[in-house]
């Protein structure tokens, strides 16, 4: 095993509302780097995460953390030479990244600066954008500001799901880590500065964004929040008097069945595929069958 100690905080869960694997994680432990601890928030004790069953299984221990003051214990208690982090959801304060000889290291799936903070996954869905990507940086305190050890891009396209995305993504972020790690427990990566003139922030995703508004919004808009909302927090709106999540929709002039929305902007939002309150996943024409009177 390779003489280094690597300390390993979040859940990998980049995105609200997708399947999340441990594509990092598994990374590490797969190539010999010696996990000697993770560090999860603390409401993950009520719902373990796979990250956490798979480090139990490996007998790696786990913390779990309310305030960001309880690290600098942990760090101590351990001594790693790096600490990596993938979706840790807390701001780790500056004393305990100096505690580390290595500092730590951040993957973040966007090319920063632009899309720093909560949905960097979600916000290119949103906004329509062609291509996104991952950054490996090093943590400092203020939030996705550090200096860049490593980026790769990443296509967007009409069919892209939020989970394929996801998925992609994070396979980047394993092979841009496992190439910097050497260099960075050696203490001599190279770094860039971020251009803060080039910095955006992203906006967190709550329940009251879920309702689609066809009066206020274009169709293409709307389609775009399908797919950045899936999972969490949903697109929902009422059909036949029914509840319903949309779970796939794409734009056209004119509307095809009765479900079918006029926006906006004139276009027409269709519905490919629905999942009504209390049943289960359908097209759009099974819907009609069963409910159209």
């Amino acid at each position: 095993m390779k003489n280094n100690q690597i300390i390993f905080f979040g859940n990998e869960q980049l995105a609200q509302g997708i399947k999340a694997g441990t594509p990092i994680f598994d990374a590490l432990l797969n190539n010999n780097y010696q996990v000697c601890a993770l560090v999860l928030p603390a409401a993950h004790v009520r719902k373990p995460f796979p990250i956490a069953i798979k480090a139990e299984k490996a007998g790696i221990p786990i913390h779990y953390v309310a305030k960001g003051r309880e690290l600098l214990p942990i760090i101590e208690q351990y001594h790693p030479q790096l600490g990596v982090l993938a979706a840790f959801g807390k701001l780790v304060p500056e004393d305990a990244i100096n505690a580390i000889p290595g500092g730590i290291i951040n993957i973040h799936p966007s090319l920063l600066p632009k899309y720093r903070g909560t949905t960097p996954i979600e916000t290119p869905l949103l906004n329509g954008d062609t291509k996104t990507g991952v950054s490996v940086m090093r943590l400092v305190k203020e939030m996705d500001a550090g200096p860049l050890l490593a980026q790769g891009e990443a296509t967007i396209t009409p069919e892209t799901t939020k989970q394929e995305l996801y998925e992609t993504l994070s396979q980047k972020g394993v092979e841009l880590l496992l190439h910097v790690l050497p260099e960075a427990l050696a203490k001599n990566a190279p770094e860039t500065a971020q251009d803060e003139a080039q910095a955006s922030f992203t906006a967190k995703l709550d329940k009251s964004m879920s309702e689609l508004k066809f009066a206020d919004k274009g169709a293409s808009e709307l389609v775009r929040e399908v797919v950045a909302f899936a999972g969490f927090p949903k697109s929902k709106t009422v059909l036949l008097d029914i509840p319903c999540t949309i779970t796939k929709a794409h734009v056209a002039d004119e509307a095809t069945t009765v479900l079918d929305q006029k926006c906006a902007d004139g276009k027409y939002f269709i519905i490919d595929r629905l999942l009504p309150e209390n049943s289960k996943e359908m097209d759009a024409k099974s819907f009609l069958n069963g409910h159209n009177k």
